[in-house]
């Protein structure tokens, strides 16, 4: 204990007795007011509360019992110790003192270790409960902030639980509607992609049911100490970037489930029925290129159509549409990652009784295994980005499905990439119902 900083007030209407006090004191750094009288006492103590006093009991006008009172009754120098030195040894007087709140009582005559060891314990005691009473005040402080920080977790993990409820029912939903889909036989491929639908679903639902799980587990654990009076600032801390870490990753799992969820809704339940009509093929590409131009209109990118005036087709001009739009994507997202101005040229020619189109991009092309995997559900390069891997899928059951043709793919990395499509000029009987919304691939 540094002495130099504790300040004694001493109090003793004897003049030797006082200059004593002082001396033993002052020889151990201790800062010491002395105060001959009690009333001079009580103003050195109310100007500036000192750490310790050292008070004499027989004084004229206030005695040592009167300032000790006085002391206690105010709530500024209640907590200051208080050592009564006097002559009187007499049991009365000395449970008198106590009672009044000293903390010990010296019997004149003393000696000066005997002093110094009382006045040093007592500051040590009076250091280590003003420590303690501040320790206290910052645990109810943290124990009601912590009360207020696990409440809120555990509405959190409510709503995510909750949240995760209703992704697992929409998934039951889907696995029923993949039945329906298939037993109506609307699209051969459909359970393919259903199945793919599904694992890509429970990859994401399965990490969040996993991190809900665990972030239960340690809140119980949180509880528990916090019950027990076991709780450190170090492992609520721990907890709470875990519990961080864990909201954030399910949350990130919920995310990416919903969005194959909407995927998959916009592929296989709300396809819009298209009917088949007459249309003019070169006209109809011109509008559907007009209504995409805003995609990259303010890009350096160029967009041309090759296709005969006089091709009139009575099919589905839906499927058109979108073949176009996924492959036109497919291009701006991959193909042109890092090319400012790319071209795309689509030129249609007429082949007996079918039509070739042919889309090429000089874009930077594909490696052997993007090819071999360019019409697979959920193959993307971007999913990091956001993509689902659908949109080239799509296209290839348009062409197959809903148009009855074949498409294939030829690339090389650096020299672009061309879709070859040979689509017959009336499509098979049987109605289809095309995609109606594109997919980032």
């Amino acid at each position: 204990m540094d002495t130099s900083q504790k300040t004694i007030v001493v109090v003793d209407d004897t003049p030797e007795n006082l200059r004593l006090l002082v001396g033993i004191l002052k020889e151990q750094d201790y800062i010491v007011r002395p105060a001959p009288s009690g009333m001079l006492a009580l103003n050195f103590v109310r100007a500036t509360p000192p750490d310790l006093m050292l008070l004499d009991i027989r004084m004229p006008e206030m005695d040592g019992f009167e300032v000790c009172k006085q002391l206690k009754a105010d709530a500024q120098t209640r907590d200051i110790p208080v050592i009564f030195i006097s002559a009187l040894d007499e049991v009365a007087d000395k449970v008198k003192g106590f009672s009044l709140g000293a903390v010990d009582y010296i019997t004149k005559p003393f000696e000066a270790e005997e002093v110094l060891v009382r006045v040093k314990t007592h500051l040590t005691l009076h250091d280590l409960q003003q420590r303690l009473q501040e320790s206290n005040a910052r645990l109810q402080k943290e124990i009601a902030e912590r009360r207020q920080a696990q409440e809120a977790l555990l509405q959190s993990n409510q709503a995510l639980e909750h949240r995760t409820q209703e992704l697992s029912d929409t998934l039951q939903h889907l696995k029923l509607t993949q039945q329906e889909l298939i037993q109506a036989g609307k699209m051969a491929a459909l359970g393919q992609l259903v199945a793919g639908v599904a694992h890509e679903i429970n990859t994401p639902i399965g990490l969040g049911v996993t991190e809900a799980s665990f972030l239960q587990r340690k809140t119980r654990e949180l509880f528990d100490a916090f019950s027990a009076g076991t709780l450190k600032q170090s492992g609520l801390k721990k907890y709470l970037q875990l519990a961080l870490d864990s909201t954030t990753s399910i949350l990130s799992n919920l995310t990416r489930s919903a969005e194959l969820i909407l995927s998959f809704k916009q592929v296989a339940v709300d396809q819009t029925v298209q009917e088949k009509r007459e249309f003019n093929l070169k006209t109809y590409l011109d509008e559907v290129l007009l209504s995409l131009n805003p995609r990259y209109k303010r890009t350096q990118h160029r967009v041309s159509i090759a296709c005969p005036d006089n091709i009139v087709l009575t099919s589905y001009p839906g499927a058109f549409m979108q073949i176009l739009s996924n492959l036109i994507e497919n291009s701006l997202l991959h193909g042109f990652e890092q090319i400012e101005a790319g071209h795309i040229t689509l030129t249609v020619t007429p082949h007996d009784h079918d039509l070739i189109l042919e889309y090429r991009d000089n874009g930077q092309g594909m490696t052997p295994e993007q090819q071999q995997k360019v019409f697979e559900p959920f193959f993307t390069t971007r999913r990091a980005q956001g993509g689902t891997g659908l949109g080239m899928h799509i296209v290839y059951n348009l062409v197959h499905q809903t148009l009855g043709g074949q498409i294939e793919c030829h690339s090389e990395r650096g020299r672009g990439t061309t879709f070859r499509m040979q689509i017959p000029l009336e499509p098979r009987s049987e109605k289809h119902h095309p995609y109606t919304q594109k997919e980032d691939s």
